[in-house]
Order: C-alpha cells, then structure tokens, then sequence
C-alpha cells in the first residue's frame, strides 16, 4: 500500500510526502523548534504579517525540490539519491538559531555548522531516524555542505537558482504582504536541463528568470535591508555585550539562569548542541522579559526596546556629526558605547556570474549546444554588474528621542 501524508501550504498547497522517514523527522522535537523560530526575525517588527517559521520554509524547499525531480533530467535520479536530496532540503536550516540570521551575529558557529551537528549527532533523535531507514547522515550532510560526489544533489538545495531561494523570496514576499516575488515556479523547474554536471536552462527561460532575480533585489531592498532589520539586529548585539561586560565585572544577576543559559557565549565558547537546541525566539523573549527588570538601567533598557519595538533610528554618517552625537547621549544619561552604533550594512549581491566563495554561481543558459552565462543574454543580468559595484554607505543607529 502507497504511503501519503498531506500538509496544507499556503504558499503552495498541498504538500505530499510519500515516504515515513520524512513526517518521522518532521514530527523530531529538533524539528518542531523550527515552529518556534521565525523565518525573518527582526523584519517582523516592519511587516506583522511575516511571522512565518523556518519550518513552513523548510517543507517547502522540499516541495520544490518534489517538483524539481519531477522534471525529465532528472526523474532517472535512484529512488535513494532523491530521499537523500529530499531529506537535505527538508533539513538544510535546522540548526537556526533565534530570530534566524540574527543570532548569528552574537553566535561564534554558524547554522550551517550546527545543521551538520545535529544531523550526524548519535545521541539526537534525526541520526535513529536515518539510520533507521538504511540512510548514512554523512550523505545528507554532504549535500548540505556542497561536497556530496553527485553534484546536481548539491546545486539543487544550494546555488545561485536553487530550492532554498524559490521557496524563501515567494513566502517571504507573501507573508510580509509585498508583490515582488511573483515567481512562475513551475515554468522554471520544468524547462531545468542537467549539462556536463551543471543545472541549466533554455533560452525561452530567461524571462522568467529575470522576474526571479528582479524579485529577490526588490526583497532585498524593501525586505531584508530594511531598518527594522537592521536595527533590531543592532540591538540584539548590544543587548549581549552589555550581558557580557555585566558578567565580566561579576555582576549578580537576579536571576542566575540567565549565566547558565549563555554560559559558553559570555565566555566566548561555543554553545553545545544540548544547550544550543533549547534556544528559540520564545525562550529569547522569556529572557528579554526577564532581563527587562534588572536592576542594571542599560540591560533593562535595552530588553525593553527589544520587546517593544522601541529600535533605533538610523542615520547616514554623512548627516550627523559623531562627536555633537556622544554629547547629545551622555546628557541624556546614555552611555555611547550601548547607544551609538556605527556599522556600514552588509552589501547584498543579487546575481553574479562566476565563482562566489568557490561556489560556482552562474546561471547557464543553453542556447543550441552552446553553454553560455545568463549575463550573455540578460540585459538585467548584466545590469547587476553595475548594482553590485555600489558601496554601501557608513550609518549610525541611537535612540529616536536623539532626532
């Protein structure tokens, strides 16, 4: 008898799984966390309807990935080759940390790392799971990394036009509200062609294709840069600096198992993955209402913003004068180095042919049998060139009662 499990999408629909190993993962409580962590983190506080999970974004990567093997290249795929691709995507973001990407900024291991740790952890119930069903963890990690021998498994959850961004710029853009990412998913999996181990498209693709890649720069500009983001990432770091430097002059905090949960960041160390998968947004903000009623006025300060959307306010360098800004802080009783943030924003690249971190990034466009990069023949593509040439400007973030 056929196995089949359905889950509602709404982005996508109904998803199917028609094997036990995946709704047994998904039902891990490793898993479950990612109901706990939002997708976009602090980008919330500017579109409330983006309070989406990492894990409606992780079942639909796999769906993707369902509709990517579908199409004619790449149906001669072994039964056990697509369950581990499948199980890759399903799993390639459950070592995400509070607030997503946030974390990572105050985290000394990347998600990527932990996702890998979890996976091969024996003492975890994901490594029973595989093992069980006759999987090796290591295969599935390696597609995660990038390494696996079959390397359309690791283009498929990871490159320039890949599962992970189809699924991510069309429920991102649905859930904050924007229509930026109206992406005709299916036109673009099912025109996918495999050539000399590299994923390929046709030239009648490269239109909607330039809709994929003008959608993600819109995401990133109206989206992902946004200075909600920004700052609430902002505030998140100097929340735990001031944690730390609280720790380091053996400050006594009123509730001790604030040192017993960041024990390893305050000493700089690693977080265990024990530890580590006890973290979600509503433990961070368990703490944030703890931490609001320190006795200590900045800690207590700064988890009240972050609790109550009081972030700050952002400012080119080029329209203030940092010196008059500090004076303006320490008459109103700030002390700079929490409350004066300078930083020049992570530029965002879009598209760019070519190796990007060793990773080939280039989409192919096949035109007869000639294998050419999309920037051959995109106008918009090639136009990239010049958006990914602009510098980012220096910015200051200090509390709006400043402005």
């Amino acid at each position: 008898m056929m196995y089949e499990k359905v889950i509602r999408d709404n982005v996508h629909g109904d998803i199917y799984f028609n094997h036990p190993i995946f709704i047994e993962i998904l039902d891990t409580p490793e898993m479950q966390r990612l109901r706990r962590i939002l997708q976009l983190g602090g980008t919330s506080l500017a579109y409330p309807g983006a309070t989406h999970t990492r894990f409606s974004h992780s079942i639909g990567v796999y769906h993707i990935l369902t509709l990517f093997l579908e199409s004619n290249d790449l149906s001669h795929l072994s039964s056990q080759d697509k369950k581990i691709v499948l199980l890759a995507g399903l799993m390639h973001d459950i070592g995400h940390g509070p607030f997503s990407h946030s974390f990572e900024k105050v985290c000394l291991q990347n998600h990527e790392k932990y996702s890998t740790e979890i996976i091969k952890n024996p003492q975890g119930n994901i490594f029973k799971i595989l093992k069980k069903h006759k999987i090796n963890p290591e295969e599935v990690v390696s597609i995660i990394e990038g390494t696996h021998p079959n390397k359309i498994l690791n283009l498929l959850v990871s490159s320039q036009l890949d599962a992970d961004r189809l699924d991510y710029l069309q429920r991102d853009a649905q859930n904050c509200g924007v229509g930026y990412a109206t992406l005709d998913i299916r036109w673009i999996v099912r025109h996918v062609r495999i050539v000399d181990h590299k994923i390929v498209f046709p030239k009648k693709s490269i239109h909607a294709i330039e809709s994929y890649l003008l959608g993600r720069y819109h995401m990133y500009k109206q989206v992902y840069d946004h200075k909600c983001s920004i700052s609430f990432d902002a505030l998140l770091e100097v929340w735990f600096k001031r944690l730390k430097d609280l720790y380091t002059s053996k400050f006594d905090f009123e509730n001790p198992q604030i040192e017993v949960i960041f024990q390893e960041l305050l000493n700089n160390q690693i977080i265990p993955i024990e530890k580590y998968l006890q973290l979600d947004d509503y433990s961070m903000f368990d703490i944030f209402k703890i931490t609001q009623k320190s006795k200590d006025k900045t800690l207590a300060d700064l988890s009240a913003r972050l609790l109550n959307r009081k972030t700050f306010t952002i400012v080119k360098a080029t329209e203030v004068n940092k010196n008059n800004l500090i004076k303006q802080l320490e008459n109103n009783g700030f002390d700079p180095q929490y409350y004066l943030i300078e930083l020049i924003p992570k530029k965002s690249i879009v598209y760019q042919d070519g190796v990007v971190n060793g990773k080939d990034e280039t989409i192919w466009i096949q035109n007869s049998t000639q294998l050419e990069p999309l920037s051959k023949y995109s106008m918009f593509a090639e136009s990239m060139k010049l958006i990914n040439q602009a510098n980012n400007e220096k910015i200051f973030l200090f509390p709006k009662k400043l402005v």
